[in-house]
């Protein structure tokens, strides 16, 4: 019962957040803006007037008085406080299991009075009279309120991914994995913001970060989607946006997680040492190939050894000489290589990968050079400051085995 009750919770939120981005899609204006969990979940800002909305996803197969007389009570609140402006419109979108839009039921003075009626301890009560509220100030707020069966939640997230495929002119899946993962991420951004002013965010400013070339996966996305799934569509997403092509420059963070996990299957020797044969390897790496770069957040007695590994087995690598004094100018440079007789393949190359630790990593990365592709595999957020290239996010690896399958399907 506890895990239904937390899915649904969850159904809840990104029903309330697909919502937010629908109203952010349809806004008529760009300067039009949308403030998340403001007066209510959604309130609308346009040049002429705003509109609240409390967004319900309920469980119940039909629509009843209860259900919808906690969010009209506090919209009714909102609108007799002397301090709101009268302008304030208000939408009540309440999804009903076998209840369709367009067959609401008709909210006049009668009805609002049924659903502002209930019972305490057997006594029947009236909030409009507890609260001196007239008949004539219900029917003022009556004219200002809106009634509307909500969508049921996919067919609702559907036309969502539909209406960003129409928008950006991509492709479906672009639509569902890029598009719209950026804009679930924007909008639980937003909600999480403490100042209200915070919270605010425009049809422009929406439009414009949910650019794909910033960021990509982030741990909501998954909430509603197995991990099984989650981790097909970046597979097929690292695929389809050839971030994994070796003649890309291809940063790889691999989370303290992940490293301190039982890594007996996949050494971390072993799984650097098998996708550097992956991607760089020589006598049969093509010229423009580049060498993965890692940064790993772990003890520094673990990152010694592992260098120390790499020497006995000659693979030879660049840290920027981290152990002595970090130095981004050597660690920036592109490793010197000796081309094939043809000129089409790397036969030598002054070093194989790049290391360096998170530690010196985060330190120095205003003087590094911006990768093609940043691939941050960690359960901790990392500020990216990178202004160029794709950043994935990416969640919920248990182990290196899971990254080395995203990495070299």
């Amino acid at each position: 019962m506890a895990t239904r009750e937390a899915f649904a919770t969850i159904k809840g939120y990104y029903y309330q957040f697909d919502t937010t981005i629908l109203k952010l899609l349809e806004l008529q204006n760009d300067s039009d803006s949308v403030i998340v969990e403001g007066v209510e979940d959604i309130d609308i800002k346009t040049a002429t007037d705003e509109t609240t909305v409390q967004c319900k996803y309920l469980t119940k197969p039909r629509f009843i008085n209860s259900a919808v007389r906690e969010p009209i009570i506090l919209m009714l609140d909102h609108f007799i406080n002397p301090n709101t402006p009268n302008n304030f419109k208000y939408n009540l979108y309440a999804h009903f299991e076998n209840e369709t839009p367009g067959n609401e039921p008709i909210i006049d003075l009668p009805k609002v009075k049924e659903i502002l009626t209930y019972s305490e301890k057997k006594v029947e009560k009236h909030y409009e009279v507890e609260k001196g509220i007239s008949n004539a100030t219900l029917d003022a707020f009556l004219l200002q309120f809106k009634f509307t069966f909500g969508l049921e939640f996919f067919a609702q997230q559907q036309i969502v991914i539909e209406k960003l495929r129409t928008k950006f002119n991509c492709s479906a899946f672009e639509a569902d994995t890029l598009y719209y993962n950026n804009a679930l991420r924007i909008v639980i951004d937003k909600a999480i913001q403490r100042n209200i002013s915070q919270r605010e965010i425009s049809k422009t400013e929406f439009i414009h970060n949910i650019d794909c070339s910033k960021r990509l996966f982030n741990e909501w996305f998954i909430r509603l989607r197995s991990k099984k799934e989650y981790f097909r569509l970046i597979a097929q997403n690292l695929k389809s946006t050839r971030t994994l092509e070796p003649s890309r420059v291809k940063y790889i963070l691999i989370g303290k997680n992940i490293l301190e996990a039982d890594n007996s299957e996949l050494p971390l020797f072993s799984f650097l040492e098998s996708l550097v044969g992956k991607y760089f390897k020589l006598n049969s790496s093509l010229r423009d190939s580049k060498p993965l770069t890692f940064i790993l957040d772990c003890e520094k007695s673990t990152l010694l050894a592992l260098k120390r590994a790499l020497i006995e087995n000659e693979i030879i690598f660049n840290d920027g000489c981290e152990e002595i004094i970090f130095s981004t100018h050597l660690f920036n440079k592109e490793p010197i290589i000796n081309k094939s007789g043809n000129g089409t393949k790397i036969i030598k190359a002054s070093y194989l990968l790049k290391i360096v630790s998170k530690e010196t990593f985060i330190q120095n990365i205003s003087q590094i050079n911006s990768p093609s592709s940043f691939l941050i595999f960690s359960n901790e957020n990392i500020n990216n400051r990178f202004s160029n290239g794709q950043l994935f996010d990416i969640k919920y690896c248990n182990d290196l085995k899971d990254v080395h399958k995203l990495l070299n399907p």
